[in-house]
């Protein structure tokens, strides 16, 4: 076997800038392209399609799936010394599997298969340590920069939940299938591959984001946090989420005209935030999603600035109900943000200026003119405290007191403690939730979640104690101040 070190020394390697393919929704471009101006680096099941200079895969699985496509397409197969077994790592070596992998054999007898370390494992001679956290595009680049490679491109290296329609056949089998949540979570260590290694990296096709926005302040942080995670899961294109706190917005002199939670002036500020360019996506941070996200982003304009939602009547059922608010929707809007001038400053001087009241500007929205305004995401994106699987793609939870973070007595806390608890396990909750629970933002019963969570140890159980012990202090010193 070549190892990479000994394989770098090929001048052929850099006598191009190479093509870096994966099997993301851009691969269904390739025919836009010249593909002759490249050398040709395809990961995992991407040779399959075409020949290519190196094929790479990290998993066993795709070498034995893809024996002949190696064979025919590849001029090179690059794996690691000690190859990933079932999606996971393992101590054997790669030539233990020549026997059950006989195409391993072949490409070695034929000087084909080059090898490197991989670093989640003991490295194997003096070989070059390979980097990867999530993704084998990851390792892909970090390969490249050891090589001495300065200039890359990619096409089907794609955040989201999607394979290209060429490997639909795959997506039940492969697609995402180290647990990862969305392909988005590659593109921090790509970034970090391309500075270390000083590449000159660039998509072939741009994916446009999916931006989206919501308002919140400390006491809306880990809903904030269960809403991404829920976007990202069922995503199938990338998404950047952003969480509007503390920003710069004026206060109203009339109370009758300031806004009902820190947040709510925050929506007119989104369109600057973008630059005035491109398409965003509004969001109340108390939801939760159920649907694909690029139903939304995919919605046409038609003349309008902002797509929001109108509730029909309730249905007789539910008139009694104090949740179920018809009429139009704000809390979920699409803004066109290269139409959208809105200066914040200007629209909280109208307040003052007695121009507009409150519920003028947040319900009629009358900064526009009318006809700048479509009520044309479907109200299944705006599910007001109602959820019907395979149907609701959003639920809100209007109704504060009882938001399913807070109170125990929400009907549907069970589906958002589901999110939740997906959510935890991702790691990044445990110490937003004890800071909640402290000061009394979030439920004491949260406790019990955090207790059941992988992160549960003595030094939690204690942070969770000292929780619990602040949070009935400020309890108990609220009624005294009452009582006094």
């Amino acid at each position: 076997m070549i190892d990479l070190r000994e394989w770098s020394g090929n001048p052929e390697l850099h006598a191009k800038p190479w093509l870096l393919l994966g099997k993301g929704p851009t691969f269904s471009r390739i025919g836009d392209f010249d593909l002759h101006r490249y050398n040709l680096f395809a990961l995992n099941h991407v040779v399959r399609e075409l020949a290519v200079d190196v094929a790479h895969a990290i998993d066993l699985d795709v070498a034995a799936t893809c024996a002949d496509a190696l064979r025919e397409n590849a001029r090179w197969l690059l794996m690691p010394r000690r190859p990933h077994v079932d999606f996971g790592p393992t101590d054997a070596l790669l030539e233990d599997f020549f026997d059950d992998v006989p195409v391993l054999r072949e490409l070695d007898e034929q000087g084909r298969l080059v090898w490197y370390n991989l670093a989640n494992g003991p490295p194997v001679g003096a070989a070059p340590v390979v980097h990867t956290r999530f993704f084998s595009a990851e390792a892909a680049l970090d390969i490249l920069g050891h090589v001495g490679v300065k200039t890359v491109r990619s096409l089907g290296i794609d955040g989201g939940r999607g394979y290209s329609s060429t490997f639909e056949d795959l997506e039940q089998t492969t697609m995402l299938a180290n647990t990862r949540l969305s392909f988005d979570d590659q593109f921090g260590e790509i970034a970090a591959i391309v500075s270390r290694h000083g590449l000159d990296y660039a998509p072939l096709v741009s994916t446009e984001p999916a931006r989206i926005f919501v308002g919140a302040d400390d006491s809306q942080l880990v809903a904030a946090a269960v809403l991404e995670r829920s976007i990202r899961q069922h995503s199938s294109r990338p998404v950047e989420f952003t969480v509007m706190k503390d920003m710069p917005v004026p206060v109203p002199r009339d109370p009758e005209n300031r806004p009902r939670t820190g947040f709510s002036f925050y929506r007119f500020l989104i369109p600057e935030l973008c630059g005035f360019e491109g398409r965003a996506l509004y969001l109340d941070c108390d939801m939760q999603v159920f649907g694909d996200i690029a139903e939304l982003w995919g919605l046409p304009f038609d003349g309008a600035t902002v797509l929001c939602t109108n509730q029909p009547e309730a249905p007789a059922q539910w008139k009694d109900d104090p949740s179920f608010k018809p009429g139009r929707h704000l809390a979920a809007m699409m803004l066109d943000c290269s139409r959208l001038r809105w200066n914040v400053d200007e629209i909280v001087r109208g307040l003052d200026e007695g121009r507009y009241g409150y519920q003028q500007l947040m319900t009629d929205l009358c900064v526009l003119p009318p006809e700048q305004i479509a009520e044309r995401i479907p109200t299944t994106w705006n599910s007001l405290e109602r959820y019907e699987p395979g149907v609701t793609k959003l639920v809100h939870y209007t109704v504060v007191p009882t938001q399913p973070w807070k109170s125990d007595e929400n009907p549907l806390r069970e589906l958002w403690l589901g999110g939740f608890r997906e959510a935890l396990e991702d790691g990044s909750l445990p110490d937003a939730v004890l800071r909640g629970i402290a000061r009394g933002y979030l439920a004491p019963s949260l406790a019990a979640e955090l207790r059941r969570s992988k992160w549960a140890g003595r030094r939690l159980r204690w942070r969770l104690l000292t929780a619990l012990a602040e949070r009935r202090l400020r309890a108990l010193t609220s009624r005294l101040e009452t009582d006094t």
